[in-house]
């Protein structure tokens, strides 16, 4: 048997491992996770001298050189109230600056690779794309970033377009016609494509520190989730801290408090309404709610939802189940 100095000395020494663990991950630097635009979907290394200038973006949206240059954006101010409190800013273009956002959008950002655990605002993915990397796991930690939109500089959106092939000039123009009052707003129809095209490198960055210890990565927006099967509670805190230090590196801010959910297995493990403890689904109260829905109307009895709404849930019970067998 161990004396109890013995003892003592090896739980000193155990304490002593987990904390040099969670300082090992604390010190991750986020520039450990940058990667060359070469490395992520839809930019390019494009030499000085063969990238496209005005007169070319012009032809490719059917709108002359002198149109773009003095085209001027018009935004109207409107707040809404979130269904969990406070109020969300949207920042609206006036019908031709939304004609030509638009005109960008389909000419010119429609074609362009997203990263792929980038799973909103994208055709052909869904929040089903971004719950199911995190089926099974011990701990899945959910984050939110605060003003994402707002966060989105002007600046790195024309660093991106020059990124993919415009000169500075092009780049200059594609930014400004884009953004408003420094970022992008969030109203605009080329925001949400634009913040899934910029942000590439943050999610090349949060994915390989997800895969780094072996877990899972997805964002959908402005949502942020990990997984991991890690037990420790300070390594995963730890980690939570590395991903706030990769989003500052990038100009966004985390949220805590209330929004960073840590979720082990033995509580339901929740993303974007969906659970994934084992396959992903829809949480069973509203699967046993939504079948006495079905059952009323098909018997004729007044229902808490509209004809409309009832297929529409039962179109999303639908997807959930398809993709999760694909």
């Amino acid at each position: 048997m161990f004396s109890v100095p013995v003892l003592i000395g090896l739980a000193t020494a155990v304490s002593a491992a987990v904390f040099v663990s969670v300082m090992v991950v604390l010190r991750f630097r986020a520039d450990r996770f940058q990667t060359s635009p070469a490395d992520l979907p839809g930019q390019l290394d494009v030499p000085r001298s063969r990238q496209h200038d005005l007169s070319e973006l012009g032809k490719r949206l059917g709108i002359s050189c002198n149109v773009l240059e003095r085209f001027e954006v018009g935004y109207r101010i409107s707040e809404i109230s979130k269904p969990r409190g406070g109020v969300r800013r949207l920042e609206i273009p006036n019908e031709e600056t939304k004609k030509l956002q638009r005109t960008i959008l389909r000419r010119l950002l429609t074609g362009l690779d997203i990263h792929p655990f980038a799973c909103g605002f994208e055709q052909g993915t869904s929040i089903v794309d971004a719950a199911t990397p995190h089926e099974g796991r011990l701990v899945v930690v959910r984050m939110d970033v605060r003003r994402f939109f707002e966060s989105t500089t002007a600046a790195r959106v024309q660093a991106y377009f020059q990124g993919i092939g415009w000169d500075a000039a092009s780049a200059a123009t594609l930014a400004r016609l884009t953004t408003f009052h420094g970022h992008l707003p969030q109203g605009a129809p080329t925001s949400p494509k634009l913040s899934n095209l910029v942000n590439a490198p943050l999610d090349e960055a949060l994915m390989r520190l997800a895969r780094r210890h072996n877990g899972g990565y997805s964002r959908y927006a402005d949502d942020i989730t990990m997984s991991f099967d890690i037990r420790p509670g300070r390594v995963v805190r730890g980690l939570t801290q590395v991903v706030r230090r990769i989003l500052k590196s990038y100009g966004y801010t985390m949220h805590g408090g209330s929004k960073l959910k840590i979720l082990r297995r033995h509580q339901r493990q929740q993303i974007l309404g969906l659970v994934v403890n084992q396959k992903t689904a829809l949480p069973r109260k509203t699967r046993r709610w939504l079948r006495a829905v079905r059952h009323h109307a098909s018997l004729g009895k007044p229902t808490s939802l509209t004809a409309q709404q009832l297929n529409g849930w039962e179109s999303l019970l639908k997807m959930v189940e398809t993709q999760r067998e694909e």
